[in-house]
């Protein structure tokens, strides 16, 4: 049972039967591609149907281009390949303003993005103060495995006698 095309094989099918047709392939993408359709008869068929399209082509009508057409046309492409940026002359007091205004902007916002950092800073500080002796003895609490092998150290018949007790 043959698998379902995928709608992208089929797309790329017929860029390989256009660019046949076209004469757009290298001899040896062309012989290769020749090999294909002489082992394939399901690709040959669909190439077949696509020769046959491609053929009609030549029989619709062409449409009547005008020079105008043609002129409106170039000058179009000709200022999109080349495009002009309008500068205005501004004077050297409003170039120091705007130059000055950015520089404060930047400045607000170092200082904000400083500060913001420093508060995150103070914070942590004050967690790892707060939480000291966790944090000194985090090695051995990371090697207990669970709750209930600290309650089975905490039975007093475990070890024997308390030793408070001597």
């Amino acid at each position: 049972m043959a698998e379902p095309e995928h709608p992208d094989d089929s797309l790329e099918k017929e860029e390989l039967y256009s660019s046949y047709l076209d004469g757009e392939m290298t001899e040896e993408e062309a012989r290769e591609f020749e090999a294909k359709l002489a082992s394939s008869p399901e690709e040959r068929a669909n190439f077949q149907a696509m020769k046959k399209t491609w053929a009609m082509l030549d029989y619709l009508p062409k449409p009547d281009v005008t020079v105008s057409f043609t002129e409106k046309t170039m000058e179009r492409m000709k200022a999109l390949s080349s495009p002009t940026i309008a500068i205005k002359d501004y004077s050297a007091v409003v170039r120091g303003m705007v130059f000055a205004a950015v520089l404060l902007i930047l400045f607000a916002g170092g200082v904000r993005v400083g500060t913001l950092s420093f508060k995150e800073t103070i914070n942590v500080d004050e967690e790892l103060i707060k939480n000291l002796r966790l944090y000194e003895y985090k090695n051995i609490y990371e090697q207990i495995e669970n709750i209930e092998f600290l309650k089975k150290l905490d039975a007093p018949d475990l070890f024997g006698q308390d030793p408070s007790g001597l």
